[in-house]
């Protein structure tokens, strides 16, 4: 076991895994295209059921958010259980460690789409894009709407993570003085408040702000990954439903439905309820998926389960890069057949995982010891 993968849980590198190539698929398959071209109501058969895995992809975020609150609560929440009752998290050591583990790569990633887009023509030198790179740099670009999606359609939820990270502090402070009960339902609001105050901005000024790609907007998910860590190192006490594979898939299963009412129902009031609650469905379903497959961290006993856990762990290992990465191969060599393109894909982000992840988590490692 190296120095990279020794202080892992190989269960949450699974899931890691898991929602990279889940994204990874929904991309090769044409993202929301999918739905229309596949699974629309005249079109649904038999055959084109199998589409409905790819079609779903994108809900991989939400996998992600939920383990980030896991990995990133994990270190306090350790102390906490080996009996130091009010652990500090240092925040300037937070911030080094966070930009050493994923500033490298992430610019790296930046820089190989902005000389793809030149090379393909596409770059306008001008004012907005001096401001989408900073933008981009700073992690804000999911602030605006003009670059939200621009440079490559998956780094705003990049910028998100960094703000839950910044707000990790608050959520600490909130978890310490007034419980997980209130911090709940206080992350739960802001989604809501969120969305209210954007609207506002957009009624009475004008102003364009992605709404759901904010970071408030998707906090109550990050928070569920942060309790689930704490329940996995005993700290709290999950009754047992919290461990429900059903529930999991129930959640799971509204949250797939809500989104095709919306799309193919699409009334105000579908668009809206999609809008207001799916991401929070996804977000519950993967808060039990995570509880459930935690209890058989390193005691999965079936043959196949257990090798299958192992491949996905594997992936989860350069997720990140994968994540970073893919939107180039398949958009570089889009003319390829899809099965090549998912080797190509997984080769590319190794390599680029080799380059530019490994060396500074092996330098982060030495570092703790």
């Amino acid at each position: 076991m190296s120095s990279v993968t020794k202080s892992r849980y190989l269960n949450i590198d699974a899931l890691r895994g898991v929602a990279a190539f889940l994204v990874v698929l929904c991309h090769l398959f044409g993202s929301r295209s999918i739905f229309t071209n596949f699974i629309a109501p005249e079109k649904l058969s038999f055959f084109n059921v199998l589409y409905v895995i790819p079609a779903y992809g994108y809900a991989g975020v939400f996998l992600f958010f939920v383990i980030s609150g896991f990995c990133i609560h994990l270190r306090w929440a350790k102390a906490y259980s080996k009996g130091d009752k009010s652990p500090k998290i240092d925040f300037i050591a937070f911030w080094k460690r966070r930009w050493i583990r994923l500033y490298p790569a992430y610019l790296a990633a930046i820089l190989l789409y902005l000389v793809w887009h030149y090379s393909q023509g596409e770059l306008n030198f001008n004012t907005l894009f001096a401001w989408d790179v900073i933008a981009h740099t700073l992690m804000v670009h999911n602030f605006d709407s003009r670059t939200v999606y621009s440079i490559n359609s998956v780094f705003w939820t990049l910028a998100i993570e960094e703000q839950l990270y910044l707000i990790y502090f608050l959520l600490l402070w909130m978890r310490n003085t007034l419980g997980w009960k209130f911090t709940l339902i206080a992350c739960f609001l802001a989604r809501f408040v969120w969305f209210g105050f954007i609207l506002l901005l957009n009624r009475a000024f004008s102003i364009e702000i992605p709404v759901n790609e904010g970071a408030l907007a998707n906090w109550w998910i990050w928070a569920l990954g942060a309790l689930a860590v704490e329940n996995y190192l005993g700290i709290v006490k999950f009754p047992k439903w919290c461990y429900s594979l059903l529930l999991a898939f129930g959640f799971i299963l509204v949250a797939a439905c809500l989104r095709y009412y919306g799309l193919f129902t699409p009334t105000y009031f579908s668009e809206r309820l999609t809008w207001l609650f799916e991401a929070l469905f996804w977000g519950a379903g993967f808060f039990f998926l995570t509880n459930w497959i935690m209890q058989y961290e390193n005691q999965l006993k079936s043959f196949v389960m257990r090798n299958f856990v192992k491949i996905c762990a594997a992936v989860g290992l350069f997720s990140y890069s994968l994540y970073l990465v893919h939107d180039f191969i398949l958009g570089a060599f889009a003319g390829y057949s899809k099965l090549l393109l998912v080797f190509m894909t997984l080769a590319f982000a190794y390599i680029f995982f080799l380059l530019f992840e490994k060396p500074f988590m092996l330098y982060l490692s030495k570092q703790r010891n």
